[in-house]
């Protein structure tokens, strides 16, 4: 009668413990990687809005008019709000409507990316625990980044 080699449970043990001490070294990485993802996602997303921003004050200067005053018609911290996209573009006479479009398609809301904070005021979530705020300054016609230590990663 000829007997099969096969593994023991004590070297199957071992394998499974490597594994773990492997998966657990591992792990940190990962979530490393997750959050500059997200840091590289605003960073792109806020370079879309910028150069929108640049369109729109060329198109300003061109028609000799004042740059819009808001950027969106969202409500504040309300998710699957339609973010930097105006529903209707119509001529303002009052400081309270969406003139320009800026993106063809909306960004919308939501706390795992942008929220709108505050009647120019935007947020991009980066986790649970941080977030970078930016301001729209109709005056200059830009979005700037505020008071974060993550700013100079926009610049």
């Amino acid at each position: 009668m000829k007997f099969k080699r096969a593994f023991t449970l004590l070297e199957l043990v071992f394998v499974i413990l490597i594994i773990g001490i492997l998966a657990s070294l591992a792990l940190p990485f990962l979530s490393q990687n997750k959050n500059e993802a997200k840091l590289l996602k605003a960073k792109i997303e806020y370079q879309m809005i910028s150069s929108s921003l640049a369109l729109m004050r060329n198109e300003a200067s061109l028609k000799q008019i004042a740059y819009t005053a808001i950027l969106d018609n969202a409500n504040f911290f309300k998710e699957q709000e339609k973010l930097f996209f105006c529903e209707q573009i119509v001529p303002c006479e009052d400081k309270n409507c969406c003139s320009f479009s800026l993106l063809k398609f909306p960004l919308y809301s939501s706390k795992d990316s942008w929220m709108k904070i505050s009647f120019n005021s935007y947020r991009f979530f980066l986790n649970s625990k941080q977030s970078i705020d930016f301001t729209y300054d109709p005056k200059e016609g830009i979005l700037k980044c505020i008071d974060n230590q993550l700013c100079k990663e926009f610049i």
